[in-house]
């Protein structure tokens, strides 16, 4: 016989009522099932998606759209040591490779300060930003290197009515060896324009990152501790 579905007689009452009860209970389970299967599904696509973030670029004069910065590949992941020494050669490169028509502006960047004093972050003020700032994030060697060498060929520059400004979005900063806490050896791709030629100059730099914390407290003790700039064309 078919229990409880058979037992439906007057000796047995509740066989109706356990029969009702059974398909209730089974709905319920599968019911759960399907809650459950739902959410591993949900799990699943969440996993499965990916964001692809991008940038659409357009041109001034012609309208057109062009998307740029766009890829499917993973993101690698950057340290913190890696991502302020980075910050600390785009800053750097920048005054570097600025000169301006003003003979004032490019003494107060190009001009030494007390490290202990005019260096440090708690002490500049927001319209001293740019002053002293190549010897703030540069060595004592690399900074005397940059007055002897560097800066007779900015005046003479200056002179003929040259200025210069690095393209920023031309810039490329790679290590040559896996950066670590303590600092690391950087290759630098960038573009130079002047206002006497067309095409930008293609700068390659070799930078070595140093850390210091009782001297360059401002950037967490990085420091330029050598740099090599050479121009490939």
């Amino acid at each position: 016989m078919d229990y409880p579905s058979g037992f439906d007689t007057p000796a047995f009452p509740a066989g109706k009522r356990i029969a009702a009860l059974r398909v209730f209970c089974v709905a319920i389970m599968v019911v759960f099932l399907l809650i459950v299967f739902a959410c591993g599904m949900l799990l699943w696509v969440q996993k499965s998606a990916h964001v692809h973030p991008f940038l659409i670029s357009i041109n001034d004069v012609t309208g057109q759209w062009q998307v740029v910065g766009h890829q499917h590949g993973k993101y690698k992941e950057i340290s913190t040591a890696q991502t302020l020494q980075e910050s600390v050669l785009v800053k750097l490169l920048q005054n570097w490779f600025t000169i301006t028509g003003d003979d004032a502006t490019n003494s107060t960047l190009w001009q030494s300060c007390d490290r202990d004093i005019e260096c440090r972050g708690e002490n500049k003020k927001i319209s001293e930003f740019e002053k002293c700032a190549i010897y703030c994030l540069s060595a004592e060697d690399v900074y005397d290197d940059f007055v002897q060498v560097t800066i007779p060929d900015y005046q003479a520059r200056v002179t003929a009515g040259e200025m210069w400004i690095m393209d920023m979005p031309s810039l490329q900063i790679l290590p040559i060896e896996e950066p670590n806490f303590n600092g690391g050896t950087w290759q630098i791709r960038a573009n130079v324009f002047s206002n006497l030629f067309e095409m930008p100059m293609q700068m390659l730099i070799y930078a070595n990152v140093s850390r210091d914390t009782n001297l360059y407290p401002q950037t967490m003790g990085y420091y330029i501790s050598k740099i090599n700039v050479y121009r490939i064309n």
